[in-house]
């Protein structure tokens, strides 16, 4: 997911809704340019049986139980780790892996069905740290029609993963990973006709049915930072921070190609939770895609320095949660942005909920982003999101904001949309509602471009918001826009008119507002 909008990437349809889509039709508006059945993969072998060797650091303890300490030797981990999740999961024990205080440098480590705890002795005093070259991927699933996860990860197929868990059930905890090194595989992976020589995920849970959770646990990048103000963000060190993505192909794949290689993959189901983290500087800190019959939680995280902190893709029958979260320098996309059939399009209806969040934008970054492509192709809507309670701030400090990209939040063709109770503070549109039906209730909103925008929308209800100070409209109404209801919102201050309806449509009903201007004089 590279952060170059010109790459592949996995946000294949969103980000162009947000980047290109509001402006145009804000333009449009007048504003200047200035201002499903599981089937069986059938490529899942035993895991390999690597061995730690002479000398080796990986201990059981506790008179032979199934706890393995694992003490760093300076140079590279990776064998001594890798021969711990090998113990474990060859004979399909419950194991804890206890790594101690100190650095952790290591290659590629993967993990097929453990079971079990990977335990650090706390954020900052166990680090785990990438080689700066890791292995390169396997000629045999490196090509334009048989890409990486067309087999199991493994020797003869290293995955452009940290680490990479395969099933499970399992907990990672107390420990920071480092992933410092820009482009850290010289020889990248076919992904789609260009070189992937990022890492897909720092950590990605995939397989069939897994439940993993994640606490007290720190991701820090380096090269990839964003530079703020130099007009693009720069390029990341992977594009994914915590990932949970169906991945694995059928055994009936037989090297079809792109796009078959996204559109047959296996969804994941289980549990997926991410709490009490800190995550800094992935294209996407928390990642969640391809998902049947899951539970995803998210909360009491802080995030920063990322365009997507919490990225949700193609969801059936999975129910998310995401609070209590501070989400800051969201740089590009969204702090949650919610896509649904990007690839996948026998979908099962899921709901998103964020709540109680803080999540500080800059330069082209939303709040909440939630878009059903279902629609466009012809198919029912299957998302559902509900926003209340979240503080959107927009921080123009650096100057190079463009607002008509960048705004609170947004719901497009959804099944259902109830954005209440939430303050917004500058930024280009506070709610944007296109499709419906959607509830925009009791919000806060000051200081943005456009306080509350409907673009064809249908069925949604505008009431009891206040509305101050936007550059352009409080309230705008059009692109027809049938039968929705704008009622007892207070509006002022605004550049051009406090209400606005282009006088297309159907339906609309306006009464019981306050407010100062609007056009028409007389609303209907």
């Amino acid at each position: 997911m590279k952060s170059d909008l010109g790459s592949a990437n996995r946000r294949t349809k969103g980000v162009l809704a947000v980047l290109v889509c509001v402006a145009v039709l804000l333009l449009m508006a007048g504003v200047p340019a200035t201002a499903s059945a599981h089937p069986t993969s059938g490529s899942l072998g035993a895991p390999a049986r690597s061995s730690a060797g002479p000398g080796s650091t990986v201990v059981p303890t506790n008179g032979g139980s199934h706890t393995y300490l694992v003490k760093p030797n300076g140079v590279n981990d990776t064998a001594n780790l890798q021969a711990a999740f090998n113990s474990c999961t060859s004979h399909n024990w419950v194991c804890t892996i206890q790594l101690v205080k100190g650095t952790y440098y290591t290659d590629q480590i993967y993990a097929i069905g453990f079971q079990g705890s990977f335990v650090g002795a706390g954020q900052g005093a166990t680090i785990i740290q990438g080689l700066a070259n890791l292995q390169s991927p396997g000629a045999a699933y490196n090509t334009s029609t048989n890409p990486f996860w067309a087999a199991a990860p493994g020797p003869a197929n290293p995955w452009p993963d940290l680490f990479t868990f395969v099933n499970g059930n399992f907990r990672v905890s107390q420990m920071t990973l480092v992933d410092t090194y820009f482009n850290p595989v010289p020889n990248g992976w076919n992904y789609a006709g260009y070189d992937l020589t990022y890492l897909w995920a720092d950590i990605l849970v995939t397989g069939e049915q897994a439940n993993a959770a994640f606490d007290h646990f720190a991701l820090v990048t380096g090269a990839g930072e964003f530079n703020i103000g130099v007009g693009t963000p720069s390029s990341f060190d992977s594009s994914g921070g915590l990932v949970f993505e169906g991945m694995l192909l059928p055994a009936s794949w037989q090297s079809q190609g792109y796009p078959s290689a996204f559109t047959n993959q296996i969804p994941v189901s289980g549990t997926f939770s991410v709490t009490n983290c800190f995550l800094n500087g992935t294209d996407s800190a928390v990642w969640a895609q391809n998902t049947l019959d899951a539970s995803v939680t998210i909360g009491f995280n802080s995030l920063t320095s990322s365009p997507s902190m919490i990225a949700l893709a193609d969801l059936s029958n999975t129910q998310v949660w995401v609070y209590a979260n501070q989400m800051t320098n969201v740089m590009y996309a969204a702090g949650v942005i919610a896509e649904q059939s990007v690839f996948k399009y026998n979908l099962l209806p899921s709901t998103i909920y964020v709540t109680g969040n803080y999540i500080e934008s800059n330069w082209y970054g939303s709040g909440v982003w939630a878009q059903d492509f279902g629609p466009s192709e012809g198919l029912a809507s299957t998302l559902s999101v509900v926003a209340t309670g979240n503080a959107f701030v927009f921080d123009n400090s650096c100057g190079c904001a463009n607002l008509l990209y960048a705004g609170a939040l947004g719901a497009v063709d959804t099944v259902s949309a109830v954005l209440s109770g939430n303050t917004i503070f500058q930024g280009g549109w506070g709610v944007y509602v296109s499709g419906g039906p959607a509830t925009v209730r009791g919000n806060l909103i000051l200081g943005t471009y456009a306080g509350v925008f409907l673009y064809a929308a249908n069925y949604t209800h505008v009431t009891g918001n206040l509305v101050k100070n936007s550059g352009f409209w409080g309230i705008w109404v059009g692109g027809g826009s049938s039968y929705n209801t704008v009622a007892w919102n207070y509006v002022a201050g605004s550049g051009l008119y406090d209400l606005y309806w282009d006088q297309t449509g159907t339906g609309d009903l306006w009464y019981g507002n306050v407010f100062g201007t609007s056009s028409p004089a007389v609303l209907p």
